[in-house]
């Protein structure tokens, strides 16, 4: 990527709306917004002034300037606050390409603030997690991302592997001199230290993990079980027609609700059972669909039935989705108060979805599956993350069980660079020119 000419976009989103903001990042910035507004500008003092091409005034709004380095991109920038019309938005755009700036790229704005050490690789994944995050969980883990607390760990844990990796290749450089036993003691204990920092790492990781996902629950059970009216209970909106009719349901019916900091995918779908109705055949079709998509998958029965085996189960789907959570749900208890047991390996719980009883205790299932816990403590984290975690231990694990003598030495300190280089390609200290590509490229443009 070019870092040395000048780029422009809209930092608003498309459409009408009050007010307009475009950015301007490069060595040209201060020059061609001198040139369009014929005023001079002083470093982070709001001056109000028009664009004006060819005497004609195109809009009129405030100029802010913050020079380089103390920018966001780490450059020269412009920030224009106009009108928000998309025409005087583009024409806006216009006049400043026309003075010697290109459209900027998705992300590219982030990019360049990265490429010039203003923000590590998180943080820079953090922005963009915090624009698309789905709950407050989200929003507040991505802004500590975006302080920097997930980059530090990562980096003093580099820092710290550096540091002995510096101690060990020191001794195989000087292999005339004989390596005491308290010092590979001391290489041992400090790689059992480094492996579980590492493995803390990693659990705050996974903990956040599902906050940047949404977890998609599926709703499976024979004809007036009540799937509908959870999705009514769980959306607290009537979304889904609730009948007395068997096969009310026909079609699937997905709805995003977000529910103590976790977003959810909610799909109903038509009641299991035998019929020569092909619109209801068609529709349990599409139920068997999309199970295989299913993250959690609540299989639903009526509280008449009070001891639920895994034949009942059979009779409605084969759980065979290893990647899903399925749960037991008895539904109206409000009317069969009878406590319900299962002979089946899946947890049971019982619920009215008319009255509400039982459904927080449902739902803190669901979270406590995903392994959600209070979000002070845990990471944002990205499935490259994840698995860029996981192979440096693997690396370090591999460097703790080779044997601690002169002759291994040179073994532990080539795993000790693979772990380093695999940490070093999450806050991109060490990375590839086609992993920025795919990782800002999901960008806004103007971001």
């Amino acid at each position: 990527m070019t870092v040395n000419d000048t780029i422009v976009a809209s930092a608003t989103a498309t459409g009408r709306g009050a007010i307009s903001v475009i950015r301007i990042s490069g060595p040209t910035s201060l020059k061609i917004a001198e040139a369009l507004s014929q005023r001079a500008f002083t470093p982070r003092i709001a001056t109000l002034g028009s664009i004006t091409t060819k005497q004609d005034i195109i809009d009129t709004g405030i100029w802010l300037y913050f020079p380089s380095p103390a920018s966001f991109t780490g450059e020269d920038v412009i920030e224009f606050q106009g009108h928000g019309g998309p025409v005087v938005t583009q024409a806006v755009i216009a006049a400043v390409i026309k003075e010697g700036a290109r459209l900027a790229n998705p992300g590219e704005f982030t990019e360049r603030a990265f490429l010039n050490g203003k923000i590590d690789l998180t943080q820079a994944e953090a922005i963009s997690d915090l624009i698309s995050a789905s709950s407050i969980e989200a929003v507040k883990a991505a802004n500590r991302s975006m302080q920097g607390e997930f980059g530090r760990h990562i980096q003093s844990l580099v820092d710290q592997l550096k540091h002995l990796r510096t101690h060990i290749e020191a001794h195989i450089d000087f292999p005339d001199e004989e390596i005491e036993p308290d010092t590979l003691t001391s290489f041992s204990q400090l790689l059992q230290r480094y492996e579980l920092s590492l493995l803390n790492i990693i659990e705050k990781a996974n903990h956040g993990a599902p906050l940047n996902n949404t977890t998609n629950i599926v709703l499976i059970g024979a004809p007036n079980t009540g799937k509908s009216s959870l999705l009514n209970a769980l959306a607290r909106a009537p979304l889904a027609i609730v009948t007395d009719i068997p096969g009310t349901t026909r079609d699937l019916i997905r709805h995003n609700i977000v529910i103590n900091g976790l977003e959810l995918q909610i799909t109903d779908t038509a009641g299991i059972r035998l019929t020569d109705n092909p619109i209801e055949t068609e529709g349990i079709k599409r139920a068997y669909e999309a199970l295989s998509g299913a993250d959690f998958i609540l299989c639903l029965f009526d509280a008449q039935i009070t001891d639920i085996h895994t034949a009942d189960i059979l009779n409605l789907f084969n759980p065979n989705n290893e990647d899903a959570t399925t749960l037991l749900v008895r539904n109206k208890i409000d009317l069969y108060p009878k406590k319900g047991k299962t002979s089946s390996t899946f947890p049971l719980y019982d619920i009215s979805a008319v009255t509400g009883e039982g459904i927080n205790t449902l739902i803190s299932a669901i979270h406590s599956q995903l392994g959600i816990i209070d979000s002070a403590d845990t990471f944002l984290a990205r499935s490259r993350h994840i698995i860029q975690l996981k192979l440096a231990l693997k690396h370090l694990k591999t460097a703790r069980e080779n044997p601690l003598t002169a002759e291994f030495l040179d073994l532990v300190a080539e795993d000790l660079r693979l772990a380093q280089n695999a940490l070093s390609e999450i806050t991109g200290r060490f990375t590839s020119e086609d992993l920025l590509t795919e990782i800002f490229s999901s960008f806004c443009i103007g971001k």
